[in-house]
């Protein structure tokens, strides 16, 4: 009878149960609905670095196409300076007879200075870079190849409109400002978008 009476008296002995903070509880969860959102943040993140590389990069061939480019560019450049020279050459031999295009010769040959100086640097930029480095580092040197080359050819588009308003006693307007002011990255063999008709020394000159 005594063992029955033990055993009933353990029978209504409430089990043993571990207490649990509630905030803990909270803290708990909260915790691993951070680390679930923080997991799919990052899968989002690398799914969007992986479609822009896609989208930036291009194909296997970009790299070798956009250094001929720059190349070429450098190329067209060089013979910008020869054709400049001639011209130059035109406008010296009109500003002997004429003082009033005396400074104007001045100004040409600054320029040509400056052309020079220019070519050197792109030639520069051509033997560091190759057509086996950085995607960004050749989009830059293009970019800036072409920009380069555009700067200058305005300049003396606007030189040469200033010759011609000088022998027809006219003046000639400021020069548009330049919307474009940082290097930009312009794809391979992509046409400018402003082509203007290009005015000789001969037609500037007229007569002289």
């Amino acid at each position: 009878m005594a063992f029955t009476r033990r055993k009933e008296h353990l029978c209504r002995t409430p089990p043993c149960v571990p207490t649990v903070d509630p905030f803990a509880c909270r803290y708990i969860s909260f915790v691993s609905v951070m680390l679930r959102a923080n997991r799919f943040v990052l899968l989002l993140a690398l799914v969007g670095l992986l479609a822009s590389g896609c989208r930036t990069y291009g194909g296997y061939d970009t790299k070798p196409k956009t250094y001929q480019a720059m190349q070429r560019s450098v190329e067209a450049f060089a013979d910008e300076l020869d054709r400049a020279e001639a011209d130059f050459r035109t406008l010296a031999d009109a500003a002997e007879a004429s003082d009033t295009l005396q400074a104007l010769a001045e100004d040409y040959q600054a320029l040509l200075d400056e052309h020079e100086a220019l070519l050197e640097t792109q030639r520069g930029r051509v033997e560091r870079l190759s057509a086996s480095s950085a995607y960004r580092s050749l989009q830059r040197g293009y970019g800036a190849t072409v920009k380069e080359k555009n700067i200058m050819m305005k300049k003396y588009r606007h030189l040469v409109r200033s010759v011609h308003a000088t022998v027809q006693g006219t003046q000639v307007g400021p020069t548009a400002p330049d919307a474009e002011r940082r290097y930009t990255i312009r794809p391979v063999n992509f046409p400018s978008l402003r082509d203007e008709e290009r005015l000789s020394m001969e037609q500037a000159l007229g007569d002289r």
